[in-house]
């Protein structure tokens, strides 16, 4: 005689769990914190809208680089400010993008002409491309969290 399975939504809490938030079975749909995050790209890399910055970036932000360096909400908005202020025309494109729970995994790349001071270095009027993968975290529809990687050398090299 086979045992009587219970019936529950994978993304349910076990009953053993006390949840936090009522019960039953709700879907986590990942689709909000995609958009969120597109539109970091798209409105504020590509567009220039700092005011999109100011609305998606949560005041308790922290980056995360490659190197273990670490960003605040400021560091977040000097970084935006300094990539508009080199690149001219910059165009990021998201190539891939995943979603789970509350994190957005994004492989990207961009382009634009190098006109103005880029980390000490002067324009060289030259196009350049940069690619990168970042994993956002998204709470009640602003990013929390950065993890990212981009290749700087490929970067460097182009504008030196």
């Amino acid at each position: 005689m086979r045992a009587k399975r219970s019936r529950r939504c994978p993304w349910q809490v076990p009953s053993t769990v006390k949840a936090r938030r009522g019960s039953g079975c709700v879907a986590v749909s990942a689709g909000g914190s995609k958009r969120v995050v597109q539109r970091y790209y798209e409105e504020v890399l590509t567009e220039r809208r700092l005011d999109v910055l100011e609305e998606l970036v949560a005041p308790g932000f922290v980056g995360h680089d490659g190197a273990g360096a670490m960003m605040d909400r400021s560091g977040c908005f000097e970084a935006v400010e300094m990539l508009h202020a080199g690149f001219g025309e910059l165009v990021v494109t998201i190539d891939d993008q995943l979603a789970e729970d509350n994190r957005v995994t994004t492989r990207w790349s961009a382009s634009g002409m190098h006109t103005g001071d880029f980390a000490g270095i002067p324009p060289t009027g030259r196009l350049v491309a940069i690619s990168g993968i970042d994993i956002h975290r998204v709470e009640r529809g602003r990013l929390v969290e950065l993890w990212e990687q981009l290749d700087v050398a490929s970067l460097l090299a182009q504008l030196l």
